[in-house]
């Protein structure tokens, strides 16, 4: 994951006086040159190519005096979706945790449509503005699946992310969809915000008295105590969603077709289509990121090693 902080608080552009904010990419210990270099270019690469609502607006790519690369991106005033949890007192209220869930399932279904996978999603990767638009943020997990020349997805193995979001096939040394992983994040971020807790610390049986709980009580067609403040209709869906078995699990075009789902009033939508397929055919090829991080290395290697 590429590890990143706030460089500066608030930028204003000059020609349209839009608040921006530059956040720096942080290199690691020991990391050489040019794998810093395309590790910043890929992420950068997706995430400038993303024009969705939901979805941060990257901007550009800049080099300090200090010789350090910062990411350019639009500035969102109502802080992120963690720390909106952690001092709800117990959980957002119904409408609020509603509305934001299907903000992040619009934004999610975006991303997909464009052959990308988050792999990081969490509440702190979800930002907010201040009339409660919210923005999926940091793509330094991102992975493209899908080439615009084609019609099936890469599969993938490994873990990211954050444990209590993680899917269980992760965990198992096994090729999976890295969709089906995000749609998993989506009902544990779901849950957190209604219950103001974690279902679990990680999703592995033998691991987390929660987690063999949780599956014992689905073999059986129950649920564990969290799930009893939902709704029938939420509860169906999002059993679908935290589908312990990812050939089970419901997609995400499932999910906007759901009848529940359909029923929930989204405050920001987005109001034109944005959806290229692919966006591997511009910025996130392959090809792409290996041209732009040799054109970054001719110019700045020197001034990094």
């Amino acid at each position: 994951m590429i590890n990143m902080f706030i460089h500066n608080l608030c930028l204003k552009s000059m020609e349209s006086h839009r608040k921006l904010l530059e956040r720096e990419f942080k290199r690691h210990h020991n990391e050489p040159s040019k794998k810093y270099i395309k590790r910043l270019t890929s992420e950068f690469c997706i995430s400038s190519s993303l024009h969705h609502i939901n979805v941060i607006d990257t901007l550009d790519l800049l080099q300090d005096t200090q010789g350090n690369y910062c990411e350019v991106m639009e500035y969102c005033s109502g802080g992120d979706l963690y720390s909106l949890i952690v001092t709800s007192g117990g959980g957002l209220e119904k409408d609020e945790g509603n509305c934001f869930f299907g903000q992040l399932i619009n934004g999610v279904k975006y991303l997909h449509d464009n052959g990308v996978a988050h792999r990081d999603l969490k509440p702190e990767n979800l930002i907010l503005t201040f009339n409660g638009c919210l923005k999926i943020t940091d793509f330094g997990n991102a992975e493209c699946f899908r080439m615009a020349w084609e019609t099936q997805p890469h599969l993938t193995r490994g873990i990211c992310g954050s444990e209590p979001y993680i899917a269980p096939e992760e965990f198992k040394d096994e090729l999976f969809d890295s969709r089906s992983v995000d749609i998993w994040a989506c009902g544990i971020i779901y849950m957190s915000m209604m219950t103001s807790s974690l279902l679990w610390r990680v999703a592995i049986e033998k691991e987390d008295a929660n987690f063999k709980a949780y599956l014992e009580a689905k073999k059986k067609d129950t649920f564990t105590a969290p799930f009893q403040c939902l709704t029938e209709g939420q509860r169906e869906l999002i059993s679908k969603i935290i589908e312990p078995d990812p050939k089970k699990r419901i997609t995400i075009e499932q999910i906007i077709t759901d009848s529940w789902f359909s029923s929930i009033y989204i405050c920001h939508r987005q109001t034109t289509s944005t959806s290229d397929s692919s966006i591997s055919s511009t910025s996130c090829s392959i090809n792409a990121v290996n041209e732009q991080a040799t054109a970054i290395n001719k110019t700045s290697i020197a001034n990094m090693v």
